[in-house]
């Protein structure tokens, strides 16, 4: 007759070497659990895997858009969010402007003038307009006129 004893001795044998069997495999990094060339691979009946972040990546759409464009030096290197408007003169009958960058840098831009993402519309008597490239919401790029004047309103970007 075959005792508790050998039951568990038995037992043991099989789980080692079941163990032993998953021991020899190791996962390789990125690899996901219970899925793949297990025996008895599990079956997640259509639920969401709970390990998975759910916070959306940013569409690759944006980060590509960002990454062709590179700066530039000089003005052509200047986001129009960056720039403040210190002045306004006249040249003839073209108005002129005076532009500072982050880093200080004074400019002196034109109609037409290009920037990192955007181009100087038009210059009036107080204010310049601006034709700025930025994402929407879905990481598409759209166009958005930016008017900024001599001295910030209130609503007014920088």
């Amino acid at each position: 007759m075959i005792g508790v004893r050998h039951v568990v001795i038995g037992v043991g044998l099989v789980l080692a070497l079941g163990v032993g069997a998953y021991a020899q495999q190791p996962l390789k990094i990125g690899t996901r659990v219970g899925v793949g060339e297990k025996p008895g691979g599990y079956d997640d009946g259509g639920r969401r895997d709970p390990f998975a972040s759910l916070i959306a990546e940013r569409p690759t759409a944006v980060a590509t858009a960002e990454a062709e464009l590179v700066r530039a030096k000089g003005l052509a290197g200047v986001a129009v969010v960056d720039v403040a408007i210190k002045g306004i003169i006249t040249s003839g009958q073209t108005l002129l402007a005076i532009m500072a960058g982050p880093d200080g840098a004074m400019y002196l831009a034109r109609p037409n003038d290009r920037l990192h993402d955007g181009v100087v519309r038009r210059i009036d008597r107080d204010a310049v307009v601006f034709t700025a490239r930025v994402p929407d919401g879905t990481g598409k790029i759209v166009s958005r006129e930016v008017r900024k004047g001599i001295r910030p309103s209130t609503g007014e970007a920088r």
